[in-house]
């Protein structure tokens, strides 16, 4: 599974801390749009921690979000 950063790639955070560090559509524009079709595909109503999980599950990047933590 790759991981989330939301200080533009300094330091890596949890899932938890992503989601309360960040509004939800700053992380929802900084995905792959191939890969939020296919999760939101296989849960089209799931909490976003669960949606995050499943996103860094299939993506073969981590997912960097410019931000300060």
């Amino acid at each position: 599974m790759k991981k989330i950063s939301i200080d533009n790639g300094n330091s890596f955070c949890t899932i938890y801390e992503a989601v309360h560090g960040q509004p939800w559509e700053v992380i929802v524009n900084a995905m792959n749009d191939e890969i939020k079709e296919i999760v939101n595909s296989e849960f089209p109503s799931c909490r976003k921690y669960d949606f995050l999980t499943r996103y860094l599950e299939l993506t073969k990047e981590n997912l960097i979000i410019k931000g300060e933590f």
